[in-house]
């Protein structure tokens, strides 16, 4: 019978199909997330339950989950000793009202305790005016009656000096705590407003979502079963992260493979099973990027906000940075990750067709909140050989790579890549997306002692007149030289990339001559005008590089890109 016994599995049946049938009775499942795939932005979460159900209409609840859960991708499935039939499951949700009922209690109760001291200080300060009051009135007396005194009698001096003194020091003392007695009432009338503006805040009943799936299941006959539900929720990210530890001696780069795993689901995953699928991949590079230099009849670019086509020069910085766009790094780029074990169990890499899964081999724990989480995905030490490449018309650095080949059985995703050459960390690089066993250029950052230079020796302009009469032609001439030294103590390879202008108008003409040495290639991966040079340089060496060109156009033209 179909339901009974052998795995079942049926796609989730959502609140617009309600029960139409009185159940049995509600079964709450004690359920736990036991298995996570992790995408570029969402997750899939796993939970399973244990449940003993009766003979009957029953359902199935999972109650009270945090995240926000997308609808369209609820499934369930089961197995076990009782025999089912899984009717379909929604997911319904409650708004709930709820009130920090023991935090109002507790500042209610400061406040009451901070006016009973408000009260002490009124009451001693009203003694206290009481008692200036009376001192006041012993003074005006003395003042008045001593005259009388001395028209009949003398009083003794002592007398006299004890009592001006006695008044005086009251007084004193009496103003004193009048003064103390009101600060120590505006400071705590300060505490209570403070108290009562936080009252005010959590008083006001909050809104708080809960969401629970119901599971329907007409049961066939008594026993356990084993349910498994599975949804897609928002809020978790990973993205790959590199290790490569160069050998320059052995020519081995060991390129070891992380994934940093951050989520803000509102729930924490707990010794779990943690997958990661190869989703919305983004790649960048190191070296500047080289694109053919094309020359072009200037256009005044228009002011921003006028209508009409854009200006072809911004066209050209929209062509040029396309790639660029769609390559960059993960936002979610981190100094440094969570600390990982020493010892690793990598991954196993599982294709999918269009994409890979990851599978982490050690349960994981990944907290909601932020934190981020470095774990293991693979290992593999690669032979390598070792170039310097140099765009000098755009950067004066020489970019040391590592020429490896990637494994027959491992896909890479771009990411940023930390470099150790030699044991010593030497700063960040990139890689590119890199299929299984094609050979790419890891490159491992600048070499100070490998020097590039690019010189304009000449610029001349031909003002040739005829008959006194400019030419309709301008013709400027081009003179450039390129020098690489190695001042490292060993051989080097050294790899020259150069633009050469190409014109993008038939009205610009450009001619090149002159050139030592020819390129090793010229048009570098069907790029126009982008030329290579390679050397291999021994200690102290020195190659240069000149070319000419020259450049062709209506006078009257003025060109864009020189």
């Amino acid at each position: 019978m179909p339901g009974i016994k052998g795995k079942l599995f049926i796609a989730a049946v959502f609140s617009l199909v309600l029960p139409f049938f009185v159940y049995a009775q509600d079964i709450q499942a004690d359920s736990k997330i036991s298995a996570v795939t992790i995408y570029s932005g969402d997750a899939l979460i796993k939970r399973v339950a244990q449940v003993k159900l009766p003979q009957g209409e029953n359902r199935v609840i999972f109650a009270d989950l945090i995240p926000e859960i997308d609808e369209n991708s609820l499934r369930v499935s089961g197995e076990g000793s009782a025999g089912v039939k899984i009717l379909g499951a929604y997911i319904k949700k409650e708004f709930l009202k709820e009130q920090p009922v023991d935090k109002v209690k507790a500042i209610q109760e400061q406040i009451l305790k901070l006016e009973d001291e408000v009260r002490k200080f009124n009451d001693a300060k009203k003694r206290l005016v009481d008692e200036k009051s009376f001192l006041d009135s012993i003074r005006f007396f003395s003042k008045e009656q001593l005259p009388k005194d001395l028209a009949t009698k003398m009083p003794a001096i002592k007398d006299l000096s004890d009592m001006l003194t006695f008044l005086d020091s009251r007084l004193k003392d009496n103003y004193s705590q009048v003064v103390d007695s009101e600060l120590n009432i505006r400071d705590l009338r300060k505490q209570i407003e403070v108290l009562h503006r936080q009252l005010a805040e959590i008083s006001a009943p909050t809104q708080k979502m809960k969401r629970s799936i119901i599971v329907e299941l007409d049961v066939l006959r008594a026993g356990s079963l084993n349910i498994d539900i599975s949804y897609r929720v928002g809020g978790a990210y990973w993205y790959p992260l590199y290790d490569a530890r160069v050998n320059f001696d052995k020519k081995e780069t060991e390129l070891v493979s992380f994934a940093s795993v951050k989520q803000n689901t509102g729930e924490d995953w707990q010794d779990v099973q943690i997958s990661l699928s190869t989703a919305k991949v983004n790649v960048s590079g190191v070296l500047p990027e080289i694109e053919p230099w094309f020359l072009r009849p200037y256009q005044p670019r228009k002011p921003a906000g006028f209508g009409g086509s854009m200006v072809l020069s911004k066209q050209m910085d929209i062509e040029r940075n396309l790639s660029a766009a769609t390559q960059q790094v993960d936002p979610y780029f981190i100094e440094e990750a969570a600390v990982i074990p020493a010892e690793y169990d990598y991954a196993l890499q599982e294709d999918k067709g269009i994409s890979l899964v990851y599978r982490i081999q050690r349960l994981a724990s990944v907290k909601s909140g932020g934190e981020e989480y470095k774990l293991p995905v693979s290992s593999q030490v690669l032979s390598s050989s070792f170039i310097y490449s140099a765009y000098p018309r755009l950067s004066t650095f020489a970019y040391l790579g590592s020429r490896v080949v990637n494994a027959k059985d491992l896909q890479l995703l771009g990411g940023r890549v930390n470099v150790f050459l030699d044991g010593d960390f030497v700063g960040v690089s990139q890689v590119k997306n890199i299929a299984p066993n094609e050979e790419f250029d890891l490159y491992l950052g600048v070499d100070e002692n490998v020097k590039v230079k690019r010189e304009l020796l000449e610029k001349k302009v031909d003002e040739t007149l005829f008959a006194g009469i400019p030419a309709t032609i301008k013709k400027t001439i081009y003179r450039y030289k390129v020098t690489v030294e190695n001042y490292k103590s060993k051989d080097i390879k050294a790899k020259i990339f150069e633009a050469i202008p190409v014109s993008a108008d038939d009205r610009i003409k450009v001619k090149v001559e002159k050139v030592s040495p020819e390129p090793s290639l010229k048009d570098y991966k069907d790029k126009k005008g982008i030329w290579v040079w390679e050397f291999e340089l021994k200690p102290k060496e020195k190659k240069e590089i000149f070319y000419n060109y020259i450049i062709e156009h209506p006078r009257d033209m003025e060109v864009e890109g020189l």
